[in-house]
């Protein structure tokens, strides 16, 4: 009996993920309370030139967190991640003013600037 490969050619398959990762990744992120999780996670999903993704799962006990619920609304948004990493980067500066985060990212995406807008599919 002839048997034929059917395995896909991952050569053709365009990442750029930093050095440290393999094209392809799937991976956990544990540690006790208050160890770094989320930023270490935040970090990656959102500095240029980590990971380089266009579909995303997170699974947790605490996604009620702001930083997942931001997350989460960006990517629903469509917002580039340096679209997000500014509105983290201007916290004080938000809360000072009384808005709400997630109202920010609903009025970040109907303005037509490209530096915000990015195809992410959320799943």
């Amino acid at each position: 009996m002839d048997i034929k490969g059917l395995a896909w050619n991952e050569t053709l398959t365009k990442r750029f993920n930093n050095n440290l990762f393999p094209r392809s990744i799937r991976g956990l992120i544990v540690g006790k309370s208050a160890s770094g999780k989320t930023t270490l996670l935040l970090y990656f999903l959102l500095r240029p030139g980590w990971l380089d993704y266009n579909s995303l799962y997170v699974f947790g006990k605490s996604l009620f967190q702001p930083e997942y619920r931001i997350l989460k609304k960006a990517f629903e948004e469509q917002l580039h991640k340096e679209a997000i990493v500014r509105l983290f980067d201007n916290q004080a500066e938000i809360m000072n003013l009384n808005l709400s985060p997630i109202n920010l990212l609903e009025e970040m995406a109907k303005k037509p600037n490209k530096q915000n807008r990015y195809r992410m599919q959320v799943l």
